[in-house]
């Protein structure tokens, strides 16, 4: 970003302002006014208006003020302006191909099912693969479960006979949340060269029926960005921070030079054994030339940063503890989780990381048991050891339950908490009958973690995992972060509330936290004279209501590069 004709243009922008130089119309493309800005800067938190020249922010100021003319002025007519959200963690073609394919997550009986795949046989071309759904994820606990109401046993199994007749076009072979048992229509098993009378599939059988499935055309995957983009604007997201396999970096640049991608795109491959290709490529976060360090890319499209994973999930109670889970069954009365793919040879993991770090790679690492959290505290010891400390900003992905011996251990080391505040309105639904009370308290703790030193960086995790949905709105995970509750209000003081954070914090950490996490924040994350002209315009004033209302409000406009990419109607 050209620094200096940026603080030319803005002299000349005051200088117009204060002379009403009939010229000055010409010097800014947009005026965004009349709004109630929080800017996120803390020398001016709040403005009136905005003013855009190309794709940056050339001027700001009060209702006391008068906004420079422009070639386009837009009225906000009161309405609350925040810098553009920032995903800092989706799964960009994961919720594509949630929001395209079909999603049955919530589905625990047949009219619900029927209604579903015949919605998606009407968006999909004929011929398409419907597959995943992982119906039944919310048998146990409905959605908004605070966890403190009796479990549903209820198992529902569908059967073929129930979509046949309506999926002669496309063949279909959907899951169980589980992944115990999936669904195949007529069509697919004929495909797929199997018999059942009632299509159920299980074991080997299921596992060898999906590695079957037909790979994704590139077209098919480009509808499934477009329609993932289409949730982004919905929802004044700006910025998503992506571990979507290789190949979608080839769809974002398509989008890209057809002048179609709407969202800026962080990128991190999701496989540690990546790290060799992306120093290769040149992927690499620069810590040269004497400036703060910054990715590698575009302002559109950026890398620098890979993913890992130490452990597993607790949905599938396969997250590292010290201590045993406290609902394990009689004969596995010691399972304390377990390790990922990398993991399991511990040493060879560590290599890995050094390895990464050396090249100059951002490490972020999955995490979710207290284990866990613990071996990366001190693993990013062995790599300030061996590589030297610096401002590597090593991301802690989910941070999601800490020991309280180890929270003292953040000091100091200027760790990203990449945290995802929706996990704890969904979660609470199992999580003190699988860990209990005691460490419960050291979960999804961001007060604690911002306490000892942690820089928040929020996301959403969207889609979410076989076991959840969560969805990309930020305004949900806003709620999640200052009420600690379920979407139903439960429980009514919060769910350990003193972890609860300000509106204000939260919203830092949705925007100049998640920036700051991906070493963009000198061009992204507050509204300040010089950086992108990404905003998201909110129908509600978070600051004036409730929270509760918080769960109806809408974005009203979505403003990325100075461009209107969405309005509401």
């Amino acid at each position: 970003m050209k620094k200096l004709s940026t603080f030319c243009l803005l002299l000349v922008l005051l200088l117009s302002a204060c002379t009403n130089n009939p010229g000055s119309e010409s010097e800014i493309d947009h005026v965004f006014k009349n709004a109630k800005i929080w800017t996120g800067d803390t020398q001016q938190p709040w403005a009136s208006w905005v003013a855009v020249k190309g794709e940056e922010i050339v001027a700001l100021g009060s209702e006391n003020s008068k906004p420079p003319k422009a070639q386009e002025e837009t009225d906000l007519q009161g309405q609350l302006l925040v810098p553009g959200f920032n995903d800092s963690h989706v799964h960009f073609s994961s919720a594509g191909a949630l929001l395209l394919g079909i999603n049955l997550l919530d589905v625990n009986e047949e009219a619900k099912f029927v209604e579903r795949v015949k919605e998606t046989t009407e968006r999909l071309p004929k011929g398409s693969w419907i597959t995943r759904g992982d119906w039944g994820a919310y048998e146990a606990w409905g959605v908004g479960s605070s966890g403190d109401e009796n479990k549903s046993n209820t198992v529902f199994t569908p059967h073929r006979s129930m979509i046949d007749d309506i999926t002669t076009d496309h063949p279909v072979l959907v899951v169980r949340y589980d992944r115990t048992e999936g669904l195949a229509n007529g069509l697919a098993l004929k495909e797929l060269g199997l018999e059942s009378e009632s299509g159920i599939l299980e074991g080997e059988v299921l596992r060898e029926a999906l590695r079957q499935v037909p790979e994704k055309s590139f077209e098919r995957r480009l509808a499934e960005s477009r329609r993932a983009l289409e949730e982004c604007r919905k929802w004044g997201v700006t910025t998503v921070q992506d571990m979507s396999p290789l190949d979608q970096v080839d769809v974002y640049e398509h989008l890209y030079d057809k002048g179609d991608l709407t969202c800026r795109i962080n990128f991190a491959p999701a496989r540690l054994s990546e790290y060799e290709n992306m120093i290769q490529k040149g992927w690499t976060v620069d810590w040269e030339g004497g400036l703060a360090p910054h990715p590698t890319g575009g302002d559109w499209i950026s890398f620098g940063t890979i993913k890992t994973h130490i452990d597993g999930i607790m949905g599938a109670r396969s997250a590292r503890f010290f201590q045993p889970y406290n609902d394990n069954i009689a004969d596995q009365m010691d399972w304390r989780g377990g390790w990922r793919e990398f993991s399991k040879d511990m040493p060879s993991f560590k290599e890995m990381l050094l390895a990464a770090d050396k090249g100059d790679v951002q490490l972020r690492v999955h995490a979710i048991g207290d284990q866990a959290n613990s071996i990366l505290l001190d693993i990013l010891d062995t790599l300030d050891h061996f590589n030297g400390a610096k401002d590597r900003r090593f991301r802690l992905v989910h941070a999601q339950v800490i020991s309280p011996g180890d929270f003292q251990r953040f000091q100091g080391r200027n760790i990203v908490a990449e945290v995802q505040p929706y996990h704890v309105t969904d979660d609470m639904r199992w999580m003190e009958e699988r860990i209990g009370t005691e460490r419960c308290r050291g979960a999804y703790a961001f007060k604690t973690l911002e306490d000892n030193g942690c820089i928040l960086s929020f996301g959403s995790d969207w889609p979410g995992t076989n076991a959840s949905y969560y969805p990309i709105n930020p305004l949900m995970g806003l709620y999640a972060a200052v009420t600690r509750q379920t979407v139903k209000g439960e429980p009514a003081a919060g769910w350990f509330p003193e972890q609860r954070i300000s509106l204000e914090k939260a919203l830092r950490a949705y925007t100049w936290g998640a920036a700051y996490g991906a070493f963009e924040e000198d061009t992204k994350g507050t509204i300040e004279a010089g950086k992108l002209a990404d905003f998201s315009v909110i129908d509600t004033d978070l600051f004036s209501a409730p929270p509760s209302d918080w769960l109806e409000a809408e974005i009203a406009m979505t403003i990325v590069g100075g461009k209107v990419v969405y309005e509401k109607e």
